[in-house]
This record gives structure tokens, sequence and C-alpha cells, in this order.
């Protein structure tokens, strides 16, 4: 059954991977591709700020930008899938400590302390591969946010906080652990699995945090992209574009109250 479901969370993530892949390619154009690198320190800022005193973009800077920020999209995308993921195995592992705890001969607890140990190298298999072009999200090995283009001046960036879900990073913390020893030890592990858990939870929490502030960023970008295609933004004097961008900024202001309203929400979860 462990075997089963093993095979099928990566069969889908590859899955996710490919689809994401050809998304990323379909919006490829002309401009550079998006991010600027951990060098970057420019901070992403409001959307609606960058491009008020924006005079006719080039098109081409723009394009290379809506690049940058679906890349961005994609790697967050596959993070977050892989993440809930590993979110529900911690729940499977938390079932077989717990039938440990009542386990009546050796052989049982042994057949358990087998689907455990599968349960594990699960998780560290989707950390490892839940990765889009090469940038992986979840394996503990990118010190630093990693950075994209958000202007097509490249002096303002929007950043993705790569996260540690393997077992032995500091948020699960389960490496080298059994099923094998007293109540008291099976007592302790129940802990770490139940910390591990929750620190799971508040890292999703972060992470789709920063793929909403993507989103948005991005459909700014997208309805710069059309007016300029269709020819539109030349004509548009400096109290239109003002006014546009008050318009995007105040819709932006909505969508980043929901954002916000998310984490008090997601740390109060973790207490029910």
């Amino acid at each position: 059954m462990v075997n089963s479901v093993t095979s099928s969370v990566l069969a889908a993530l590859q899955a996710q991977e490919q689809a994401l892949a050809n998304r990323a390619a379909d919006a490829q154009t002309a401009g550079t591709a998006a991010d600027t690198g951990p060098d970057s320190q420019t901070q992403a800022a409001d959307p609606a700020v960058v491009y008020a005193g924006a005079s006719a973009p080039a098109l081409s800077g723009i394009l290379s930008v809506q690049d940058s920020l679906n890349r961005a999209a994609s790697i967050s995308d596959v993070g977050i899938s892989a993440g809930q993921t590993i979110s529900g195995l911690l729940d499977l592992i938390r079932e077989k400590v717990t039938a440990a705890q009542g386990a009546t001969s050796s052989d049982q607890a042994s057949t358990l302390n087998g689907d455990y140990q599968q349960l594990l190298q699960t998780i560290d298999q989707l950390a490892g591969s839940a990765s889009f072009q090469g940038v992986t999200m979840l394996d503990g090995n990118s010190s630093s946010d990693l950075q994209f283009q958000a202007d097509p001046s490249g002096d303002t960036t929007i950043g993705l906080t790569p996260q540690d879900f393997t077992t032995g990073g500091p948020i699960l913390g389960l490496a080298d652990t059994d099923l094998l020893g007293s109540q008291d030890d099976l007592a302790s592990l129940l802990d770490q699995v139940n910390a591990a858990s929750s620190g799971v939870t508040a890292q999703l929490s972060q992470m789709a945090a920063q793929s909403q502030q993507i989103q948005g960023h991005l459909g700014v970008v997208s309805q710069l992209s059309s007016a300029l295609d269709s020819g539109a933004a030349p004509d548009l004097d400096a109290d239109t574009a003002r006014l546009q961008a008050l318009q995007i900024q105040q819709a932006l202001a909505t969508q980043s109250q929901g954002v916000a309203n998310q984490a008090p929400q997601a740390l109060l979860s973790l207490f029910r």
C-alpha cells in the first residue's frame, strides 16, 4: 500500500511539473529569462506603484517580466503541491506511530515500522523531486530567497522562500527514527510528528501567501501587456495612467487583506 502511495504521488508530481513546463514554454518570448539571482537586494514593490510612473514601457520588457513571473508561479505551484502531499504523509505517519503504541507483538511492530520507514523515504523523494526547470523548493539546498524580475528595468524583484521538508531538516526532524522503541520512546516520537506537521502547515501558509503575491503582480503585468499589444498604451495621458494605477492598487490592496487574514487563521488552526 505504501509503495502504491509512493509511485502515484511521484507520478502526479512529475505530471504537474511537465504541465507547468509546457505552460512556461508557451509564454516564452523575446525577453530574457527572468530571475535576477540571489544577489539582488531590491524586493518587489506595489505593482501599481511600479508601473504608475512608467511611460509606455517597451512591450519586450513587459513580456520579459511576464516570463519571469510565470516561472516564479510555476516553481511555487510545484512546491506547494508537493508540500501538501508531504503534509498528508505526516498524517499517515502519525497513524503508524499510534498503531505501534498498541502493537501486541514484535512482528506487528516490525511490520508497522517497515511502513513507517517507507513513508519517511517517500517524503524525502518528494522533497528532492519538487523542482521546476532545475529549481527545487523543498530540499533545503537553497539558503536564500529566489528572486525574479518584477519590472522592465530590473530594479524590482519578487521573492520565493525555499523550505526544507526533508526528514532530516529542522522542520520535520524525523530522520533515523523508528517504531521499535519503548512506550516512552513512541510517545516522544508522536510529539515530534505532531510538531513536524504543525511546522509544515505554517510554512505552507507562507508559501501560499507568496504565491498570491506573485499572482497579483502577474495580473497587473498581464493587463499592461495586453494594453501595449493592442497599441492603446501610447494614447494614455498621465492622468488616465495614474487613475488606472490607483484602480489596480485598490484591487491589490483587497487581495493583500485576504492574504493577511489567512496567516492568523493558519496559526489558530494549529491549536484546534
